[in-house]
């Protein structure tokens, strides 16, 4: 997995990037096909979407990955995958050892006893919209890519391994922290540990391991700098546990919700940024590095400090990057629209829940995520939904306390769950759905109004979305809608409203950039060339007018206030 710290110096592992060989088995039952059988007569890229290849390309069905992997010496060793889309089940030496849904959180397939010589891994792929990944949906405004998307690696595991850090500030001016270690051993027994941060040793002890369990320790830094978007202070801390080790990076740091606005290691800032989707013609979810820094750069370039990841976790990459540049990020789980049949599934939101789980695991020891999020644009104002709200936002709470949670609500006005969330933030397209530019400010007072009436003004309020579509190059003198004119004058009165105004905590455009979207012909009719063409840039990252005008805006705005 490309990451920009090295995880592991111990532990011995094998980036599985390049080309597998590869086969598409179209309308084939996965729960049918015989893996020995298959017969391998192409190559694919990982990490890569196959159906963003020209000879794959919109391809719905299963396919077939196969890579041989040397193993140096006998023992357990793990396949670790950042993402697969849709579904996948992984195979060792055809021996079937995990099956897995959802594509934007990365998981794992242990093998207790991998033999020394060469082992083929297989892994089927199927990225169907259908029961097998059912938080995947055809109705969703983006178009649902295929593949191994992520990175992949081969970890050989000793006989106690570490499973997780956890690092969480107890007190960011005193640089106390505490240190969790999850693990996991063939047998209990006393191994040593190490724990080291910034060239200190915090911890040198023999501790007594059980099957799997927690070691937790607290520590202080004193003097250590603490993380904010105008000082994004990162430390790493090393921990080794017997013959295991892991690093991570992290950042000391607090966040409120007081007064209206959210407040980072010490900054309050009003949130001034863009909705984000991973999508490239070319590349479908797949963020090769070049592209990933071409993102931030231009994200800085605009004047940002924030970013949503819509409508799903984003890539590990992505985040380091914001960790080191000062950008916070709200992480979501996967989510469009979901009727409230569904959210009244026990299945489906233990789904959402096991997703959810993911997100937090891979994603919680990054600074820069600054909120959690859950269940973009969902009937929030349906009384029998409420349920799944208060299950979802609660686990996160569970799960990491220190943290504000949201939801993006489409219908503010009815929406029966706002005191649920830590923040509220709503989506709103006045100018494009209804109305013309003049309806943009009259809709973001009555909103503002509204949340007040509601009894939560002294939360902060977050523009969402809001934007208008612009097809790439269309310029008219009318500056009607699809036009560059149109939608930079409308960005323009959007940004300027939300800056003047205090009772926003701030705004995320959408979009940063033009994205591919479904193929549900009830949506395409809505979308010029069956692309969302709401960015500033286009899908290839090139600037439209409006780029202009929103970076005039936030690099002239206060962002701390």
């Amino acid at each position: 997995m490309a990451r920009r710290f090295t995880v592991h110096e111990r532990r011995a592992v094998r980036d599985l990037a390049g080309a597998w060989d590869f086969t598409f088995l179209g309308e084939a039952d996965p729960d049918t096909v015989d893996v020995a059988a298959i017969a391998f007569d192409e190559i694919m890229a990982v990490p890569g979407c196959f159906d963003a290849v020209p000879d794959h390309a919109g391809a719905r069905g299963l396919a077939a990955y196969r890579l041989r992997v040397p193993i140096e010496r006998a023992g357990r060793h793990r396949l670790a995958f950042d993402g697969v889309h849709h579904w996948c089940r992984v195979f060792w030496d055809g021996r079937p050892v995990r099956d897995h849904a959802g594509g934007f959180t990365a998981f794992s397939a242990d093998v207790e006893r991998a033999e020394a010589g060469t082992a083929e891994v297989i892994v089927l792929v199927d990225n169907r919209i259908g029961s097998l990944s059912p938080l995947h949906m055809e109705h969703a405004d983006w178009y649902h890519f295929g593949g191994i998307a992520r990175g992949a690696e081969l970890h050989r595991l000793p006989h106690a391994w570490i499973e997780g850090l956890r690092v969480a500030t107890e007190d960011a001016g005193a640089g106390r922290f505490s240190l969790r270690v999850d693990y996991r051993a063939d047998a209990p027994g006393p191994v040593p540990l190490l724990v080291e941060c910034g060239g200190r040793v915090l911890a040198e002890e023999t501790v007594e391991l059980d099957a799997s369990g927690t070691v937790e320790r607290a520590f202080e830094l004193p003097g250590a700098e603490t993380w904010s978007p105008s000082n994004p202070a990162l430390h790493t801390i090393a921990v080794r546990l017997g013959e295991d080790d892991m690093r991570e990076r992290f950042g000391l740091r607090e966040i409120t919700t007081e007064g209206g606005r959210v407040t980072v290691g010490g900054e309050r800032l009003t949130l001034l940024g863009f909705n984000r989707h991973e999508s490239h013609p070319q590349f479908g979810h797949t963020q090769p590095l070049p592209l990933l820094l071409a993102d931030v750069q231009q994200i800085r370039d605009l004047g940002c400090n924030f970013i949503r990841g819509s409508h799903y976790p984003q890539d590990p990459m992505f985040l380091d990057l914001c960790d080191e540049l000062g950008i916070c990020v709200w992480s979501e789980t996967i989510g469009w629209q979901y009727p409230a049949e569904l959210l009244q599934d026990p299945e489906f939101v233990e789904a959402q829940r096991e997703h959810l789980d993911e997100m937090v695991a891979a994603a919680i020891n990054h600074p820069s995520i600054i909120v959690w999020g859950i269940l973009n644009e969902c009937p929030s104002y349906a009384p029998e939904a409420r349920g799944a709200y208060e299950r979802l936002l609660g686990r996160l709470r569970e799960l990491d306390p220190t943290r504000p949670v949201t939801y993006a609500t489409l219908n503010v006005y009815g929406d029966l769950c706002l005191d649920l969330v830590d923040v509220v933030a709503v989506n709103t397209y006045p100018g494009w759905y209804f109305g013309g530019v003049d309806e943009v400010p009259r809709e973001l007072d009555k909103i503002a109004a509204h949340v007040a009436e509601a009894g939560h003004g002294d939360k902060p309020l977050l523009v969402s979305e809001i934007g208008a579509g612009a097809v790439p190059g269309w310029r008219d003198a009318h500056r009607g809608m699809w036009t560059e004119e149109y939608q930079s004058e409308l960005l323009g009165a959007a940004v300027r409203h939300v800056i003047d105004d205090d009772r926003f905590a701030g705004i995320a455009i959408w979009v940063l950039g033009d994205f591919r979207t479904t193929e549900h012909k009830e949506m395409l009719l809505k979308r010029p060339r069956s692309v969302n063409d709401k960015g500033v840039l286009d899908e290839y990252r090139r600037p439209k007018r409006a780029y202009e005008t929103v970076r005039e805006l936030f690099r002239g705005a206060p962002q701390q206030n």
